[in-house]
C-alpha cells in the first residue's frame, strides 16, 4: 500500500521511555540492536492500527490482536467521552524535558477531551507489563503530554494487551508532574554516568544490578555483576569444589575458564529449575506470573512408504518429495553396511561414504567441538 507507514525505520532516543523499565533495574543496561520475528510482528499490527487497515498483516493471530485490539479501544472510548466529541491524534511524538537532561518517545494514540485525556499504548507480544502507575514508560509519556497541553489536568494512561487480555490503567493528575520528573530524572541521569564506561572496559561491579531483563542487554556475556551472581548460584549448587577465579577481566583466558567451568554448573542447574517448574504447572499449580502454553505437538511419520505413496496421491512426485525429506546419511549408511558380511560392514560402509563424496551428493557440516581437560603427561612432571 502507497501509505503503508513505515515504523521500523523511525530512530529512538538513547533513553527511550520503552527502555526505562530496564536502566531503572540497572543503569548499566543498554538494549540489544536488530530485530526479532515478535518485534516485526508488533510493527505490523502497529501500521495497521494506524491506518486501520490490516489488510497487510501476514496471519488470522495477527488480525485477531489487531481486532482485540480496535474493539477494546473502541469500548473504552465510548465509556471516556460518554457520547461528546473528543480529538484524537495518532502515533505522536511525545517530548519529555526533565532536570538537566531528556527523553522523547512515540506515543501510539492521545485523545483529549476538555481538560481530561487519554494516552494509549498497544503491546502485541506476551510479556508481563506493568500497571501504569508503576510503569516508566507511561510515567514519561504522560509527563511530556501534560507538559504540551497545559490546558489538561487528568491523564488516564492505558495499555490494552489482547494476547493477556488484559486492559490495563492508571489516572495520573498534573500536580503530580514535579515529583514524576525528579524520579525520572535520576534514572536517566544515572544511566548517562553508567552506560559510557562500557566504551572503556567495563563499568564498577557497584554500577550495576543484575535482573531478570539482563538477557535483553548487549553486555550479557561481559557484565561482572551478572558473572558475580553466576558464580554465586554455581558455589551454592555445585556438587564439587568451585575452583576460584577473579571475574573482572572478561578478555583473560583464566577468567574465561573459570566462567567455563561456573557456566555449565548453572546450566545444568537452571535445566533443573525449568524442568521442575513445567512438572508443576503441568499438575495444575498455579504461579504467580507464568502459565503453561502449549507448544503443539509435533507430528511423527510411522510408514514412510505409505507416507510417500500418499504424498504421490495428492500430486507431490518422488523428486520434489526426496528434495524435501531430510535424508539421515549416518543411518542409510550403516543400513548399506549392514548388507555385507560380518568383518566386511564397516569397509562397505565406508566405500559408500567415499563413493558419496566423490559424486558430490554429500558435504561436511561444520566441525563440531567441545572443551575438556588437558591430558596431563605424567613424563613432563617434574618430581622435586
Amino acid at each position: 500500500m502507497d501509505n503503508q507507514p513505515d515504523h521500523g525505520s523511525r530512530g529512538h532516543a538513547e533513553f527511550s521511555p520503552s527502555s526505562l523499565k530496564y536502566v531503572a533495574g540497572c543503569a548499566g543496561y543498554v538494549g540489544r540492536s536488530g530485530t526479532n520475528a515478535a518485534a516485526e510482528k508488533g510493527t505490523r499490527i502497529h501500521e495497521a492500527l494506524e491506518i486501520k487497515d490490516p489488510s497487510a498483516l501476514h496471519d488470522e493471530e495477527e488480525v485477531g490482536i489487531y481486532e482485540a485490539i480496535v474493539a477494546d479501544e473502541e469500548a473504552y472510548l465510548n465509556t471516556f467521552a460518554n457520547g461528546e466529541e473528543y480529538k484524537e491524534y495518532n502515533e505522536i511524538q511525545v517530548d519529555i524535558q526533565l532536570d538537566g537532561t531528556a527523553t522523547w518517545g512515540t506515543c501510539d494514540k492521545f485523545v483529549k477531551l476538555d481538560d481530561q485525556a487519554v494516552m494509549i499504548d498497544y503491546k502485541t507480544g506476551i510479556s508481563q507489563i506493568d500497571e501504569p502507575r508503576d510503569n516508566w514508560q507511561a510515567i514519561a509519556y504522560t509527563i511530556g503530554a501534560f507538559q504540551a497541553h497545559t490546558e489538561v489536568n487528568v491523564i488516564d494512561f492505558v495499555f490494552f494487551i489482547p494476547v493477556r487480555n488484559q486492559t490495563l490503567t492508571g489516572k495520573f493528575t498534573r500536580e503530580e508532574v514535579p515529583d514524576l520528573i525528579k524520579k525520572l530524572s535520576k534514572i536517566i541521569k544515572r544511566g548517562e554516568k553508567i552506560r559510557p564506561k562500557w566504551n572503556n572496559g567495563t563499568p564498577d561491579l557497584y554500577d550495576l544490578n543484575p535482573t531478570v531483563n539482563c538477557r535483553f542487554c548487549t553486555y550479557e556475556d561481559t557484565c561482572p555483576a551478572l558473572g558475580g551472581l553466576a558464580v554465586e548460584v554455581a558455589s551454592r549448587v555445585a556438587d564439587d569444589a568451585l575452583p576460584k577465579g577473579d571475574i573482572d577481566d572478561p578478555d583473560d583466558p583464566a577468567t574465561i575458564e573459570h566462567l567455563y567451568v561456573v557456566s555449565k554448573i548453572v546450566s545444568n542447574w537452571a535445566d533443573r529449575i525449568k524442568s521442575k517448574a513445567m512438572e508443576m504447572a503441568k499438575e495444575g499449580v498455579e504461579f504467580p506470573t507464568l502459565r503453561l502454553k502449549s507448544m503443539g505437538a509435533p507430528k511423527k511419520c510411522k510408514d514412510n512408504m505409505k507416507f510417500a505413496k500418499l504424498a504421490q496421491e495428492y500430486d507431490l512426485d518422488k523428486e520434489e518429495l526426496l528434495n524435501i525429506v531430510n535424508i539421515p546419511i549416518t543411518k542409510i549408511a550403516k543400513a548399506v553396511g549392514d548388507t555385507a558380511p560380518d568383518g566386511e560392514k564397516r569397509q562397505k560402509t565406508q566405500e559408500f561414504l567415499d563413493a558419496a563424496q566423490d559424486l558430490d551428493i554429500v558435504a561436511n557440516s561444520d566441525v563440531r567441538y567441545t572443551l575438556s581437560k588437558k591430558q596431563i603427561n605424567i613424563k613432563q612432571i617434574k618430581h622435586i
